[in-house]
């Protein structure tokens, strides 16, 4: 199968593209992609494998707790990084755990972008090795933890599907530490209906109180409620 060779980059078009960073960013992905497409929007579902890369513009965002949850899904399909943004602003390890390929920052020098998506596009990651040290003996740890659990947790598939579309949504945001005023306005819902469907996931996940309920998605939430693309 050919290589499709084409990368889209969502930006915010506030970027500053004369900004010495962006322009590097960008002279490389013309130098390694035939294609390239930029946008303020993903593209549709079903356009979406047309591309080997996605580039995420994170100017201004401050995604250090919670990743927004339509680049999670993205990311669990597709090799997405994230550029343009200060080191403050977001957690190479949470991004790593959120399948990202890497991410690029602002204070990034021209031949460590130029290197950085060399390596991405060949299929590598691109991440501090602390990071990816630490995230696979977390791995590890939570692999050993669940080994030596007794019969009373089972992946089984009537233990999630029980759960409603919006529950499964609501508990992605808890366990990437969304607050309930955040949560409602990434849904597009009232704080009132936010509790509603908190409350309801607490007695199917049998969760006391929201850092529970965290926990439970975050050891289940990649194996038992995937979202969909």
């Amino acid at each position: 199968m050919p290589h499709k060779n084409s990368v889209f980059v969502k930006t915010t078009f506030q970027s500053s593209f004369h900004l010495h960073n962006y322009a590097t960013i960008l002279r490389t992905l013309q130098a390694l992609f035939g294609d390239i497409k930029m946008d303020d929007v993903l593209p549709k579902i079903e356009l979406r494998a047309n591309y080997d890369l996605f580039l995420i513009d994170g100017a201004k965002s401050k995604w250090q707790d919670l990743i927004p949850a339509d680049l999670i899904c993205l990311a669990k399909h597709y090799s997405v990084v994230i550029f343009n943004v200060d080191k403050e602003d977001v957690c190479e390890q949470n991004l790593l755990l959120n399948h990202f390929n890497g991410v690029f920052y602002k204070s990034d020098a021209p031949e460590d972008i130029f290197k950085g998506l060399i390596r991405v596009d060949t299929g590598e990651l691109w991440f501090t090795r602390k990071v990816i040290s630490k995230a696979f003996n977390d791995i590890l740890a939570v692999a050993t933890s669940f080994n030596n659990l007794h019969g009373d947790i089972e992946l089984k598939q009537d233990y999630y599907e029980h759960l409603t579309k919006r529950e499964k949504s609501v508990i992605h945001l808890i366990a990437q530490g969304a607050s309930n005023n955040t949560i409602a306005d990434k849904l597009s819902i009232s704080d009132h209906t936010v509790k509603t469907h908190l409350y309801s996931a607490f007695k199917k996940t049998n969760s006391r109180n929201r850092v529970e309920l965290a926990n439970w998605a975050q050891r289940y939430i990649s194996v038992l409620l995937p979202m969909g693309k």
